[in-house]
């Protein structure tokens, strides 16, 4: 059995778990509508006699609730015509609430018919949640990731052989590929890298990409001499996602690739769910847990900031209607903070009038997505806007030469990591990287040799550590890397093979060949209660490493 057909099982075995998990809070829900529309009559049947007017406003309140509720989860749960038949009374009683006036009898009628027809709207069989109505998506990232690969697609007479022995001088693994017999024997949809194609002369060697090589699930670089508006229609209809134009140096096509392979290795979205049905929460966390993101499920709004606090989101899903406060007014709460004044919101809601939806934009909200919503629908949109909210954030958060986060952001990762690990008992590792004589590559062999250098080391780092450590560029010469749930052992073990493989990378200038070695300080907490500590313990211990004779790693005592 090939290693695709065993990839292909396992996520159709994930698919088949989830739409298990999904059923069953299918049935869930089926088995609480009986319960739920009882108590709507039984409440409504109260609000003729209810002593007071407030006290007749508080069992509208209370209606309301358990109506939003189905309008907006019946049909994710299979029960389409429970949200079709929920959707007036949701939109009545949220009008009525809103006008504070006492009920006319057309309401009081429109009301009482329109219970009765969702009490028959509960008869209906419920339909089985199934692959159909679920759009597949790819998982942001992988606990595990292949090396990244390169595959160039050589037409014979291009210069894919020069380019290749560039990008292995970067530290990439590359294939020439100008025949089938040229293809590695183990590829599969695991396999994480890039396609690299010149069609100066021509594309007719593209076909190795859909039929021969099986990597068309991979990124496609395409470069030509030619650069005009059809040259680039071209390329983007043969699917690339990069196009080059020639001549180029091979730092361009670095640089791009650098971007790419940061792209799998990221981390799944961090998403915040802020629901107070039980079971539609715990639909939304399936789903996208399912498409590899990580969630964490709020269900009182006053319990929201301190979520935050300790999980840094990339996206907020909220409920319009929520007990405590609405949704608008959680959002304003939320950006009152300026470290969330960015994070995208996303409500989801029954709600359809747009003057309401301008208000919730005004006041923080991103976008509205209408329930009831399928699994795809609802991942699809996730995605994108999370997607759009990292690369924005990158744009402030990360180094300019590297990418890597800049110096107050990796810190920034370090506390929250310490945070989490304070209440999970975990370790949290921190090292601190210095290029050893660093000065003098820059003295003799230039500056732009002295970046080459830099960017060496930091695709080394980026592309040798897990996906959940965090790199950043502390400043000039110097890297940090945050490594979660290892102690200190642990972490020079890490960094002493990464210090070995930069001493074996070989450079090459117009002065000759050389290497370059680091220096490594490593210190963690527990041991190390605050971010300060951790940090100058680590700091403290690359100064013993660099004292000690350099091209070493020391842990703080």
């Amino acid at each position: 059995m090939t290693a695709a057909t065993d990839n292909a099982k396992d996520r159709g075995a994930k698919s088949a778990e989830l739409i298990e998990r999904l059923n069953a809070l299918s049935l869930e829900f089926g088995s609480t509508l009986d319960a739920r529309i009882n108590e709507v009559r039984r409440i409504w049947s109260l609000v003729p006699s209810a002593p007071s007017r407030d006290e007749a406003r508080d069992a509208l309140v209370k209606i309301h609730d358990i109506v939003h509720t189905l309008a907006g989860a019946g049909k994710s749960f299979g029960f389409p015509l429970i949200s079709k038949m929920a959707s007036p009374l949701d939109g009545l009683f949220r009008l009525i609430a809103e006008q504070n006036q006492p009920l006319t009898r057309e309401e009081i009628d429109q009301i009482d018919v329109l219970i009765d027809t969702l009490e028959k709207a509960a008869q209906a069989p419920r339909q089985i949640i199934s692959l159909d109505s679920f759009e597949d998506q790819t998982a942001r990232g992988r606990d595990v990731l292949d090396a990244f690969q390169v595959f160039i697609l050589s037409a014979g007479d291009d210069d894919s052989a020069t380019i290749a022995d560039a990008l292995t001088n970067f530290g990439y693994r590359c294939h020439v590929i100008k025949t089938a017999k040229d293809i590695p024997g183990e590829i599969t949809q695991r396999t994480d890298g890039a396609v690299y194609a010149d069609i100066s002369q021509g594309d007719t060697h593209l076909h190795l990409i859909r039929q021969d090589l099986g990597l068309s699930h991979l990124p496609l670089i395409l470069a030509s001499s030619q650069s005009g508006f059809g040259d680039r229609l071209k390329a983007v209809r043969a699917g690339a996602t990069v196009f080059l134009t020639k001549p180029f140096s091979t730092d361009d096509l670095f640089e791009r690739l650098n971007t790419l392979s940061e792209l799998k290795q990221e981390r799944p979205y961090r998403i915040v769910i802020a629901e107070d049905d039980g079971p539609l929460a715990a639909f939304y966390q399936a789903t996208l847990e399912h498409a590899g993101m990580e969630t964490r499920v709020i269900q009182l709004p006053s319990k929201l900031l301190e979520t935050l606090s300790g999980f840094d989101p990339d996206l907020i899903i909220m409920d319009l209607y929520m007990p405590e406060c609405t949704g608008l007014e959680l959002a304003q709460i939320v950006r009152q903070f300026p470290g969330y004044t960015t994070v995208p919101i996303l409500f989801l809601s029954t709600e359809s009038r747009l003057d309401l939806q301008l208000k919730a934009r005004h006041l923080g909200a991103d976008d509205f997505l209408p329930k009831p919503l399928q699994p795809g629908q609802l991942i699809s949109a996730v995605m994108s806007r999370a997607n759009r909210y990292r690369d924005l954030k990158k744009l402030t958060d990360r180094d300019s030469l590297t990418g890597l986060l800049n110096h107050s952001n990796i810190l920034r990762n370090l506390e929250r990591e310490m945070n989490l690990a304070s209440r999970a008992g975990h370790p949290v590792s921190f090292a601190m990287v210095d290029i050893d004589h660093f000065k003098s590559v820059n003295d003799t062999y230039g500056h732009v040799i002295g970046d080459h250098v830099i960017m060496r080391i930091t695709h080394l780092l980026r592309n040798r550590l897990r996906r959940v450590d965090y790199v950043g560029r502390y400043g000039g010469e110097e890297f940090a890397v945050v490594m979660p749930n290892t102690d200190t052992a642990k972490a020079k073990e890490l960094m002493d093979k990464l210090r070995e493989a930069a001493s074996e990378m070989k450079y090459e200038s117009e002065k000759g060949v050389f290497s370059v070695t680091f220096s490594c300080g490593v210190a963690s907490y527990p041991r190390f209660q605050s971010v300060l500590d951790v940090t100058q313990e680590a700091d403290e211990a690359l100064y013993r490493a660099k004292h000690g004779g350099r091209n070493k790693v020391v842990a703080a005592d």
